[in-house]
């Protein structure tokens, strides 16, 4: 009986766990202690944006690791790290300068102190293990807007692939413009490897320009809904002072017809003089509209927008060499771990460990969407009842064999 009663338990489990889609697994786990998982953007999207839809499981065991969601402390401090210089050459209108990156630390910004230059400067970057063999990391990159009222010399940040090249080498195009003074170069680190910006990818971009209204739009969208907390964008005009704001797509219901229109979510002001980088509260969507009030000026001439996700982490305790997966349910309610009592300090030294094998999870058409029989609700309780039936069976059966040997 007792091996029935397990089969019929067993079966249910695995019904109920087919309900979760796995979508990644954690492999290198290099010692065993508390941990932080970062949360890649497509994680939070195929969660929802809710990590109470997200569990973590031993792959052997199959036992659920608890975890706590994990933000970073804003007084951790940050330290500069200089990048020593290698060479420094001039040909064909170009200055190539070679730094180190001596200890090969992972790195996706690189930090310039520039003298103060009214000049905007196009740079191309490579990485190299040896010094010898290039390959490229960004290209055409603009250096703009490099005074600082308040000092001789200006920093900028070149926004770079996520790698650990041991050569980075910068191309300074001098062909269009006057060579500029760079004074430093490096990056900064703080006490835990966290990384500072997480750039979306695979987003379709459409640039309109209305004349009408004197306005120029940017749609931006994506397949699934993602998180946003900051904008980059890549201008190439001079001397400019606009009005933009980001803007969604709504619907709402005005005496039983269905309205659309456009909410307002973040506005800032696009000036030359100014970074044109911009932090504004998460927002979570599917589409954007940037729209900029062009006035009677011609329009901007954008080279790129990009998109940007503050981490996300989970705090667990993982084994070394252990193997996990990520599994997401928006069925499932927010978990009640004991590991939320027992945050670490804020400068207690906490390994990163990523989500490896994306793996997404595919929308049904509605023709797929029609769920056969042992899919449905209604079979998982005939399930759950037949289930009961027999264990009451057999255990009214156990009773009465009781009762006869008394």
């Amino acid at each position: 009986m007792k091996k029935v009663i397990s089969l019929v338990v067993l079966f249910l489990v695995q019904f109920i766990n087919a309900q979760e889609a796995t979508i990644g697994e954690i492999n290198n786990v290099k010692k065993t202690g508390l941990q932080l998982v970062l949360l890649s953007p497509e994680v939070i999207s195929e969660a929802e944006n809710n990590t109470d839809y997200i569990r973590i499981a031993n792959v052997k065991s199959r036992t659920e690791v608890p975890y706590a969601l994990y933000s970073i402390p804003e007084t951790i401090k940050k330290s500069f790290i200089s990048f020593p210089l290698v060479s420094k050459t001039k040909n064909d209108s170009i200055t190539s300068i070679v730094i180190s990156n001596v200890n090969q630390q992972q790195l996706n910004e690189l930090f310039i102190t520039i003298s103060n230059s009214s000049v905007s400067k196009s740079v191309n970057v490579f990485g190299s293990n040896d010094g010898k063999e290039w390959f490229g990391l960004v290209q055409n990159h603009l250096l703009n807007n490099l005074v600082d009222p308040k000092s001789q010399q200006v920093e900028k940040a070149i926004v770079l692939p996520l790698n650990n090249y041991k050569f980075l080498k910068l191309d300074f195009n001098d062909k269009v413009s006057l060579p500029i003074e760079c004074k430093n170069f490096g990056i900064y680190q703080s006490k835990v490897n966290y990384v500072a910006q997480l750039e979306l990818k695979n987003f379709n971009q459409k640039s309109i320009t209305d004349n009408s209204k004197k306005k120029s739009l940017i749609l931006i969208s994506f397949e699934k809904p993602k998180l946003i907390s900051r904008l980059d964008l890549d201008i190439r005009s001079d001397l400019y002072f606009r009005t933009a704001r980001i803007l969604v797509n709504r619907e709402r219901k005005v005496k039983n017809k269905t309205e659309k229109y456009q909410e307002e979510l973040f506005t800032f002001v696009l000036n030359s003089k100014m970074k044109t980088s911009f932090e504004f509260p998460e927002i979570f969507e599917k589409q954007i509209l940037i729209e900029i009030d062009n006035q009677d000026n011609p329009p901007l001439e954008i080279e790129k927008v990009q998109l940007f996700q503050t981490p996300k982490y989970l705090l667990a305790k993982l084994e070394q060499g252990k193997k996990y997966e990520i599994t997401v349910s928006n069925k499932l309610d927010k978990p009640n771990y004991d590991i939320v009592n027992f945050l670490p300090k804020e400068n207690e030294l906490l390994e990163v460990v990523a989500i490896e094998n994306y793996k997404p999870i595919e929308k049904l058409s509605n023709e797929q969407q029609i769920q056969n029989f042992w899919q449905t609700k209604w079979f998982l309780w005939m399930a759950i009842i037949l289930a009961g039936l027999i264990i009451a069976y057999f255990a009214f059966g156990l009773l009465k064999d009781v009762e006869k040997k008394d």
